[in-house]
This record gives structure tokens, C-alpha cells and sequence, in this order.
């Protein structure tokens, strides 16, 4: 094949620096959607073949420092959560993260709304926070200080009678407004 006919822009129209420019973008953010998955399905390929002891040394060399290594183990855990056959196409890893410690039959149907209602990453987290809540699972599976703090607000929101949760509810909203600064009772 040509480059001609590789191209995404007609042969009769050469496409402006910005087109080509914008094209690169679109392919980069194509392989940033895959790649994370793509490192977790290499390193669970790796820890079904080999020892696992073999999987943490390998990961020791290449990983750069201990962040690093934990950053791919939490990669390996997202891709063994949802099989290629379960990842939704339309959303990012990040998005699939949030879900990976709920139980498949609860993380599926999460992914679908998420899709359906274009919902964030972020937006994930708290459906899936209030999820585990609901369902007694608390304990997040890794140290995550954000999930801590995530669990500790779930739970006053609980224990909190309803004429207090409208009156935190618009504190909140005021904060958020204000670029989610520090709520003053």
C-alpha cells in the first residue's frame, strides 16, 4: 500500500498541517485507550505462564522505582477484572479501574450506564464507592488514601439524618461552585 491510500484524507485534497496534526492526536489517543489494557494482559499472559515469583523480579527490572511497579500491578489487576470480552470500547481504562474491586455482576451493568450516560472517569469512582458501600464491600483492595477518604465520607453521609444531608448537600454545592474549595460550616 501507498501512503496515499494509508491516508484518512482524500487523494484529491492534501490535507493542512492542522488536519495531519489532528490526525496524529486521533491516533496517539487511539493507542493511549488500548495500551494500559495491553500492558495488563502482557503481565497476566506472563503470571499464568510463569511462577509468580518470576513475574515479581521480572517486574523489579522493569519496572523505574516501587511506584512504578505498583502502577503496573494495578494495570495487571484491572486487565484480569475485565477480559477483553467484558472492556467496553467507548471508555478509557481509567474508567474500568474504578470498577475493577466490585464483583463482575455488578461492574458490567456500571460500565453500560457509564457509557450510555457519558459519565467520567471520576463520576465512576463515586457510583462505585457508594456501590461497595451498599453492598458491605468497604475495604478498598490497595492502599489508596483517596478511596479512605471517599469511604469516610460515604459513611457520615450514612450515619447523618436527612435534614443534614440537604444542609452538607448545599455547603457541597457551594464549594464546587467556588472551584471545590475548603466548606465552611
Amino acid at each position: 500500500m501507498t501512503d496515499t491510500e494509508l491516508s484518512p484524507f482524500p487523494a484529491s485534497e492534501a490535507p493542512s498541517e492542522f488536519e495531519q496534526w489532528l490526525a496524529e492526536g486521533r491516533r496517539l489517543a487511539g493507542i493511549r485507550l488500548t495500551l494500559d489494557f495491553e500492558i495488563g494482559d502482557w503481565l497476566t499472559k506472563g503470571r499464568e505462564r510463569f511462577f509468580p515469583e518470576q513475574i515479581e523480579m521480572a517486574l523489579g527490572e522493569i519496572a523505574a522505582d516501587a511506584e512504578h511497579a505498583r502502577a503496573l500491578k494495578r494495570l495487571e489487576r484491572v486487565a484480569r477484572a475485565f477480559p477483553p470480552s467484558q472492556r467496553h470500547k467507548g471508555l478509557s481504562f481509567e474508567h474500568h479501574a474504578q470498577l475493577a474491586d466490585l464483583p463482575t455482576q455488578e461492574a458490567l451493568p456500571l460500565l453500560q450506564r457509564a457509557s450510555k450516560e457519558k459519565m467520567g472517569a471520576k463520576q465512576v469512582r463515586v457510583e462505585a464507592m457508594l456501590r461497595k458501600v451498599e453492598l458491605g464491600l468497604v475495604l478498598p483492595s490497595e492502599d489508596d488514601p483517596e478511596d479512605d477518604a471517599m469511604l469516610a465520607l460515604c459513611r457520615a453521609w450514612n450515619r447523618a439524618p436527612k435534614p443534614v444531608r440537604e444542609d452538607f448537600f448545599a455547603m457541597a454545592e457551594e464549594a464546587a461552585d467556588g472551584g471545590y474549595g475548603i466548606i465552611e460550616p
